[in-house]
C-alpha cells in the first residue's frame, strides 16, 4: 500500500472486515460456494451470491507516519510496522444487500466508471514514486477504455446515480 496525504499528516489506509459474516470468509475454501453451472467468473459469482441477501461492514483505518526513516514514503515496498504506529479506526463502510452484477450495473461499471486515486481532495492526495507512476497509467487506461466504449466518463456524486 502506498502512502497518502492525510491532512497535515502522512498515512497508509487499510480496510478490513468488521462484520462477522465477512470475517468468517477469511481462509475459507471458496470452491464450495460455487455452483458448477455458473457461467460467470469465480469472483463475480462469490460477490453476487454474498450480496444477494447479506450486508457487509468494513472498518477503514489509518496508520500515521511517525518516522520517515522507518516509514518511508518513496519506497512503497517497505512495510510500516504496527508497533511503530498502530492502525487507528477512522470510519465504517456498510454495503447493503443488492444485485451487484445486474446488466445495467455491469454496463455502467464497465463503460462509464473510472477509478483514479488522484480524484481526491489535495489534503488526501497519493504520495510516493509508485503513485506518481500510477497517475499516468490510470489516466491513460481510462481515456482509452472510454474512447473504445464510445462512452463518456462520468463521476457519480451520489449513490442514487448508480443503476439498480
Amino acid at each position: 500500500m502506498a502512502a497518502i496525504r492525510y491532512g497535515d499528516y502522512v498515512a497508509k489506509i487499510s480496510i478490513g472486515p468488521k462484520s462477522e459474516n465477512v470475517a468468517a470468509l477469511h481462509g475459507k475454501d471458496m470452491d464450495e460456494q460455487l455452483q458448477k453451472d455458473e457461467p460467470e467468473s469465480f469472483l463475480t459469482t462469490i460477490v453476487k451470491n454474498f450480496f444477494k441477501d447479506q450486508t457487509a461492514v468494513y472498518e477503514l483505518s489509518a496508520q500515521l507516519c511517525k518516522d520517515l526513516k522507518k516509514m518511508p514514503v518513496e519506497d512503497g515496498s517497505v512495510q510500516w510496522m504496527e508497533e511503530d504506529s498502530p492502525y487507528q479506526p477512522i470510519a465504517s463502510l456498510t454495503i447493503l444487500p443488492q444485485d451487484t452484477f445486474s446488466p445495467q450495473r455491469r454496463v455502467y461499471g464497465d463503460d462509464v466508471l473510472s477509478y483514479n486515486p488522484f480524484h481526491c481532495l489535495p489534503a488526501h492526495r497519493p504520495l510516493g514514486n509508485i503513485m506518481r507512476v500510477r497517475r499516468l497509467a490510470y489516466e491513460t487506461s481510462s481515456k482509452y477504455r472510454h474512447h473504445m466504449n464510445a462512452a463518456p466518463r462520468v463521476e457519480p456524486r451520489s449513490i442514487d446515480e448508480l443503476p439498480d
